[in-house]
């Protein structure tokens, strides 16, 4: 296959991706060799160390805004976040397209470099549109579909729910990318299963029978009594948390709000079934990254663009009569106008009306801005995970985000009113999946030959292309030469 456009692959992305492996890598000097091993060995770390803090506090802000504004969850997923988002990746892009420009002296990079038959998009040349769109269409599809569930589920517990998409991805990784695990690795999701478990029990038990009785007793003498109004408070709002099953449902002023069973029984439901669009993107962009080499930046920014459009296009969604607190939603196309200008009257800090009392807890703005500008920066490292190593490691990996986040949660600085210590059991339940990341990688993931997934091909990897190895028909007649350039690959 003849290669695309002449690249360093070592200047062609912002995050290091100068550890790719190239196709003659036997040839180079054993000193140049031992230079890249070293680059890697220092890239790898210092990406997930920086994804790990920035993704947890990502997860922090992005749920204090939910709480706040809870009735208008999915317009803030699909009208705010895509363009605001975009906006915020646009003016990454920038500065990186002057620091090519300016390092390298390529005069490649420059206003071009956006165009969506940009030359560099990848080794293989320009890429398909379609493989943009179903990138972002179904991260899209994930935020409009859990944005309703969200503000039911506390965010210690959303943690061991969103950890369950590793066990999606390395399904489908199974049959989709032909990828195979080792013992280890299915020890690793064993125990982050078991994690999960731990982590929900604990709640799901809630505390003893004589905890409870003894605290409703205590409520009712004191208040025949007439004890003081302080301390009648304080044993009248422990009995409120006394609770066995599901934990109850508090709003942004941190008051306890009791939704029906049922309902937060389909909340639940719903934010699990939401990880499964997760489980097949991450897959999906393990593969299109590796199999032509593609530029990270720019399908970043490209899938960007499209993610606008599927924010518009999904945005139906919103009238769909989710419950909420209190009821259920009533928006309607005759409401739009109505809901849009309600949904920025809360974003701006103010209740649109005497139903809604949560807009006013905090200035939604202001923690919106903090979550998109580490959002921006996680997603980036994300994709430099994926291609790097894989989609399912990059799911693992999500994990140890997912711990400090429940760490954050304990804090009102990061969670605001709705901050919650960890209970014994849910420090275990953390500690536990912590190990897990350190079993999945004591072996690496491998290709149906025994050959590792990970690293990069510099002319991109043709194990992925469909009479490849690891594509949609490895045994056909035909070779990967069939497939010259990235327009002439498939759509999966």
């Amino acid at each position: 296959m003849p290669p695309g456009p002449n690249r360093d692959s070592s200047s062609a992305h912002m995050l290091g991706s100068g550890t790719s492996v190239s196709d003659s890598e036997e040839d180079l000097p054993s000193t140049e060799k031992s230079k890249q091993a070293k680059e890697g060995s220092y890239a790898v770390p210092l990406v997930f160390s920086a994804f790990i803090i920035i993704r947890a506090l990502d997860r922090v802000f992005l749920y204090r805004v939910q709480k706040t504004m809870a009735p208008y969850a999915s317009t803030l997923m699909s009208v705010y976040w895509p363009p605001m988002v975009q906006f915020m990746c646009f003016l990454v892009c920038l500065g990186y397209v002057v620091h090519q420009r300016i390092t390298t002296g390529d005069k490649q990079y420059g206003l071009g470099w956006f165009s969506p038959w940009n030359p560099m998009a990848s080794a293989q040349g320009p890429v398909p549109p379609s493989w943009l769109m179903q990138f972002s269409f179904w991260d899209q599809l994930n935020a409009m579909v859990s944005a309703p569930s969200s503000p039911f589920i506390p965010l210690v517990l959303q943690t061991p729910l969103n950890n369950t998409v590793v066990i999606w991805t390395a399904f489908i990784a199974y049959f989709y990318l032909k990828t195979r695990f080792k013992a280890v690795h299915y020890i690793g999701i064993a125990l982050i299963i078991f994690s999960c478990l731990s982590g929900v029990v604990v709640e799901l038990q809630g505390p003893p029978d004589v905890v409870c009785d003894g605290l409703r007793t205590a409520n009712a003498s004191l208040f025949d009594l007439g004890a003081s109004s302080n301390i009648t408070a304080q044993v009248s709002e422990a009995s409120k948390d006394c609770i066995k099953g599901l934990p109850p449902y508090k709003d942004a002023n941190g008051n306890i709000i009791y939704i029906p069973l049922a309902t937060l029984g389909l909340m639940y439901v719903l934010y699990l079934v939401a990880v499964l669009p997760t489980a097949f993107v991450n897959c999906y962009k393990q593969k299109k990254l590796k199999q032509v080499n593609l530029d990270i930046m720019w399908s970043f920014f490209w899938s960007g663009m499209w993610q606008v459009i599927w924010g518009v296009a999904l945005f139906p969604l919103e009238w769909v009569p989710w419950p909420k607190p209190g009821g259920h939603n009533t928006k309607s196309p005759a409401t739009l106008m109505t809901d849009l200008a309600d949904s920025w009257t809360c974003f701006t800090g103010t209740n649109p009306n005497p139903e809604v009392t949560t807009c006013s807890a905090e200035p939604a703005w202001l923690w919106f801005a903090a979550y998109l500008l580490f959002n921006v920066f996680f997603n980036l490292m994300f994709l430099w995970l994926i291609k790097r190593l894989s989609g399912t490691w990059a799911s693992i990996g999500s994990i140890l985000c997912g711990n400090l986040c429940g760490v954050f949660s304990q804090f009102k600085l990061f969670a605001g009113d709705s901050a919650a210590w960890l209970t014994m059991e849910q420090w275990n339940a953390l500690a536990l999946s912590s190990i897990a990341m350190a079993v999945y990688n004591v072996e690496e993931e491998v290709d149906v030959n025994g050959k590792t997934v990970y690293g990069e091909k510099e002319s991109g990897d043709h194990r992925y292309d469909a009479h490849g190895a690891l594509g949609i028909d490895p045994d056909s007649e035909f070779t990967s030469d069939e497939e010259p350039d990235a327009m002439s690959h498939g759509i999966l």
